[in-house]
């Protein structure tokens, strides 16, 4: 069953909100718990992401090719990253982490 987690932060009129697709809310959570470093960078770069244009920014955002195209990926440190897409309305995370710790 996928879970679909909708995080609605308004501070402005155009700003997006936040989906957390599969279980990636569920390993934000674990991350959360687990890696204080690594969740304060994803938290500061959802909040770069949310505030401005996704497609720039901190974490050096790179749009994906092959089988991933249409999604984008950005640093949270050396050897991890998320995968996310967004339109006009939200930014959709589908995976965090990946630096050979699996959260």
């Amino acid at each position: 069953m996928l879970e679909k987690w909708v995080i609605c932060l308004v501070k402005r009129s155009w700003m997006r909100s936040l989906v957390f697709e599969g279980n990636s809310w569920a390993v934000y959570k674990e991350l959360r718990d687990k890696d204080k470093t690594l969740h304060a960078a994803f938290c500061k770069v959802l909040k770069e992401m949310l505030q401005s244009d996704p497609s720039i920014g901190m974490g050096k955002p790179v749009t994906l090719k092959y089988e991933l195209a249409g999604l984008w990926s950005r640093r949270l440190s050396q050897n991890d990253r998320t995968i996310y897409k967004y339109d006009s309305e939200f930014i959709y995370i589908f995976a965090i982490g990946g630096g050979g710790v699996q959260f």
